[in-house]
């Protein structure tokens, strides 16, 4: 048992090769913010070369004395299926070598290997040929483009903490070129003034914390008893108090501080106030 592998001249030359610019482009709108995107050339490189390969599976055999012949047909790949890497055995041939093992008698992964041993080097010497064309080389360069536009917008994302949004498109084209500066500087003024408000909030917060347990003495624990008998008016004060400070001081409202001592103090007065 053995697999061929038949080199035939099919008859049309390919057109649907990769694209052969990528190009920015500008929204402009009343509505919604103005953004650049990017989009592919219908005009695609021609792919002159007219090859595909049959693939099949042969078995001989006697039978009353005399050498018999079976051939199982796989399937036919193109010449530039296989430049582009997009062939798989499976997708191209899973139900022909089921078939094909079935009636020889052996098992379809044993045909897999049999196959695959044979196409590997086919397949490797036409993408050696394929990579030293121009298409290949235009087709590489538009991969390096898109894949450094989406290393860009995450770390803009990241800086300026627009996760989800298009300020980073709204700002530069897909070749990284910085469009409108002015709009960058918006977004720059927005994520300064955003970051002070959150400052101003925790500064707030932490007087007012300063504020209400520096008063927290003997005195006060006498007029607040903890029985837990506040009346229901007090006792609804008493959670706005707790439910701000909480805030305030939780785990995910302060990365990067430890806050453990002042949310243990805050478990221990709920506790004692009955809330």
């Amino acid at each position: 048992m053995y697999c061929v592998i038949q080199e035939i001249k099919t008859r049309r030359m390919q057109k649907n090769g990769y694209p052969k610019r990528i190009e920015s482009y500008h929204t402009k709108s009343n509505v919604m913010p103005n953004y650049y995107g990017y989009y592919y050339s219908t005009e695609r490189f021609e792919r002159p070369i007219k090859k595909a390969y049959r693939i099949s599976i042969h078995e001989s055999y006697r039978e009353d004395g005399m050498v018999k012949k079976n051939q199982y047909g796989i399937c036919t790949v193109n010449y530039y299926d296989l430049a582009d890497d997009i062939f798989t055995l499976y997708d191209w041939g899973d139900s022909k070598i089921n078939i094909a093992a079935d009636a020889i008698g052996c098992t379809p992964e044993f045909l897999y290997n049999l196959i695959q041993k044979k196409i590997s080097p086919l397949q490797e010497r036409i993408q050696a040929e394929f990579a030293q064309t121009e298409e290949f080389k235009v087709h590489q360069e538009h991969e390096r483009i898109t894949t450094l536009y989406a290393i860009r917008k995450t770390e803009f994302n990241a800086k300026y903490e627009t996760v989800g949004s298009n300020e980073y498109d709204q700002c530069y084209d897909v070749f990284g070129v910085l469009q409108r500066p002015k709009r960058l500087k918006e977004i720059e003024a927005e994520y300064i003034a955003k970051k002070r408000r959150e400052e101003q909030a925790r500064q707030s917060y932490s007087r007012y914390y300063d504020d209400f347990f520096s008063n927290y003495d003997e005195n006060q624990k006498e007029r607040c008893p903890v029985s837990g008998d506040h009346g229901e008016g007090n006792k609804a004060i008493l959670k706005q108090f707790y439910r701000t400070l909480s805030k305030a001081y939780h785990p995910d409202s302060n990365p990067g501080k430890d806050t453990s001592e002042e949310m243990k103090l805050l478990n221990q007065i709920k506790a004692e106030w009955g809330l």
